[in-house]
């Protein structure tokens, strides 16, 4: 599952980083994980527009 890293990173805890640092990682880290599903779901709108455009 993709959101499976992004959850081991909020539950695993990181003694070398600061709390702010922790937050700053996972904060960042989380377009990488959301890009698959964001890019899916452009993709299946595309599609639909598409084929009801040639249809029409």
């Amino acid at each position: 599952m993709a959101w499976t890293p992004l959850l081991l990173w909020w539950a695993t805890p990181h003694d070398d980083m600061t709390d702010l640092g922790h937050t700053l990682v996972g904060v960042l880290y989380l377009p990488l994980v959301a890009w698959a599903p964001l890019l899916a779901a452009v993709t299946l709108s595309y599609q639909r527009r598409r084929r009801a455009s040639l249809a029409a």
